[in-house]
């Protein structure tokens, strides 16, 4: 009996976990294309730690007859270590058919004259 309860239990947080990620898109590596419907939400998450000053930033603006950003929120970790990096989520929103770049950049806001510490493109398709 205990079997078919881990086995429950394990198929039971697999589907959440799935679950999750349908409405997540995580695209991390630069250069990712995210395929997703018109009127549908996804997220981007990149790796961020404010106590640097640094936080990424839209680095053109985005096509809104496609896309609209939704928002960003910072996520601590988990094990509140200070200074410990953590990520930030990005909402956006697709609200057109085509496709188009989000194109961001991981900077300073009160250093204009240097270049971005990181940079993140992604290709998106709206069906």
């Amino acid at each position: 009996m205990k079997r078919y309860a881990k086995t429950g239990m394990s198929l039971a947080l697999t589907m959440v976990a799935l679950s999750i990620a349908a409405l997540a898109c995580t695209a991390a590596p630069s250069g990712n294309e995210i395929q997703t419907k018109a009127g549908q939400q996804f997220t981007i998450k990149l790796e961020s730690n404010p106590t640097t000053g640094y936080g990424w930033e839209l680095a053109q603006p985005l096509d809104e007859s496609i896309l609209q950003f939704v928002k960003s929120d910072y996520q601590a970790p988990q094990n509140g270590r200070i200074g410990q990096g953590g990520e930030e989520v990005w909402t956006f929103k697709a609200v057109g058919k085509g496709t188009t770049q989000i194109a961001m950049k991981y900077v300073r806001s009160w250093e204009q004259d240097k270049p971005p510490a990181d940079t993140r493109d992604y290709k998106v398709v709206v069906k």
